[in-house]
């Protein structure tokens, strides 16, 4: 990116992977806090190629290592209110191992969900067919005591 080029909501979103909405509430936020952007004579933001560093070090921090938004907000407002820059984040959201990881994570996720359904069908079976062999083994114990009864013209005889 060429430092005289300023850039439109849009194309920064395109440039970091997310919507133009959640760039200008980003930028928003950032604003809150006390950054300042360029802006034209209607009053958008034009973004430089400082300022597309740091929202992606933003995106990359909250969707990425986990920190809060508000957290990181204040965090780039602080650095730029001391005149410090965003350091190279150096890890594009494209590009980063830890998403390859995530992904593998969930197809590994995935596979031990399927195995564990599977489990509980066959579970689920062996919990039937254990149910029906006690029925049928009632169902015998029933028929042999039946048998064992003393027939109605065997009662007046002795044992």
């Amino acid at each position: 990116m060429d430092m005289g080029v300023k850039l439109s909501s849009k194309d920064v979103a395109k440039h970091l992977g997310i919507e133009p909405v959640t760039v200008r509430k980003y930028a928003s936020m950032l604003e809150e806090q006390g950054y300042s952007f360029n802006k034209d004579s209607k009053g958008w933001r034009l973004y430089t190629e400082d300022d597309v560093k740091t929202l992606e070090y933003l995106c990359t921090m909250t969707k990425i290592n986990g920190h809060s938004l508000d957290e990181t907000v204040k965090h780039i407002a602080s650095l730029y209110r001391s005149k410090l820059s965003i350091s190279n984040t150096a890890t594009s959201l494209q590009d980063n191992p830890l998403i390859e990881f995530m992904k593998r994570q969930e197809e590994f996720n995935h596979s031990m969900m399927e195995r564990m359904e599977a489990f509980e069908r066959r579970q689920s079976e062996r919990h039937d067919l254990l149910t029906k062999a006690l029925r049928e083994s009632l169902e015998t114990q029933k028929m042999i005591a039946a048998t064992k009864q003393k027939k109605w013209w065997e009662f007046w005889k002795g044992n």
